[in-house]
């Protein structure tokens, strides 16, 4: 996907999410697992390793609750292959997803893991999930609500058009650095044809909605829904993660969950 994208770019990319230092990382091909997934269409948009984490980065246009769903099952999916089964589990990397979200985001950054509400306790520090409201930097850097660090402005840069990267790369070394890197990657073949799927999904349920069809549509959508649920139910069981747990995140009774054991 990246293939034309320097490491330090990405790396200058997740360092700020992730809040720590990235010495390296290994781009791995989202090819290599998209056998595992069963959702017919869909791949990994990008797959990345650390020294200490696998990382999933997801773009996502739209963070819809169907969005949502099949990226838990990427997660969960991820972090079942990188157990090591034995007479006893024993985790790999730690899995991390990145979710870009470019559209109605709710805040600037927020972090997910596994939670116990009760006892106020995080219950692993093996799975998290940095959701990233790009949107939400871009509107608070044109309001001038705050002041941004190098790291949020490597953030900024990647939706902005050419002639705003050239301003901001005037007054910021990091984005005169990459800004050759992000006009690259918004020419990437992946990424325009990621965006003309999403734009060409969104029209087609518009013209769909004015037809009259959007019932159908939207049975058609829960049904996938559902199903997904099941599917990020099944990974968590093999997680050995408690029914409470799942229930809580998949929304699925716990009578249904128990039965995906048989």
């Amino acid at each position: 996907m990246y293939a034309a994208v320097k490491k330090q770019f990405l790396i200058a990319i997740l360092e700020p999410i992730l809040d720590k230092k990235i010495e390296d990382l290994e781009l791995l091909n989202p090819n290599l697992v998209q056998d595992y997934f069963r959702l017919r269409g869909q791949r990994l948009d990008l797959l990345v390793k650390t020294k200490d984490e696998v990382i999933n980065v997801e773009l996502n246009t739209n963070y819809s609750e169907e969005i949502k769903i099949r990226n838990l099952h990427y997660i969960f999916k991820l972090a079942s292959l990188n157990t090591e089964r034995g007479n006893k589990y024993k985790v790999g990397y730690s899995i991390i997803q990145v979710n870009l979200n470019f559209y109605n985001s709710k805040y600037e950054k927020s972090i997910y893991t596994l939670y116990d509400k009760i006892n106020k306790i995080e219950l692993t520090d093996y799975i998290k999930i940095y959701n990233v409201g790009i949107d939400k930097y871009i509107k608070n850097y044109y309001n001038n609500d705050k002041k941004f660090t190098k790291g949020e402005e490597a953030l900024i840069m990647l939706d902005l058009g050419k002639q705003g990267l050239e301003e901001l790369s005037e007054k910021s070394d990091i984005v005169n650095n990459f800004k050759e890197e992000v006009i690259k990657a918004n020419n990437d073949e992946f990424i325009v044809d990621w965006i003309s799927r999403e734009e060409e999904q969104k029209q087609y349920e518009e013209v769909m909605y004015e037809k009259g069809l959007n019932q159908g549509l939207s049975e058609g959508k829960q049904e996938g829904i559902e199903q997904t649920k099941i599917d990020v139910a099944k990974e968590m069981l093999e997680l050995n993660m408690d029914l409470e747990t799942i229930s809580k995140v998949t929304k699925l009774a716990k009578e249904q969950i128990e039965s995906l054991k048989n």
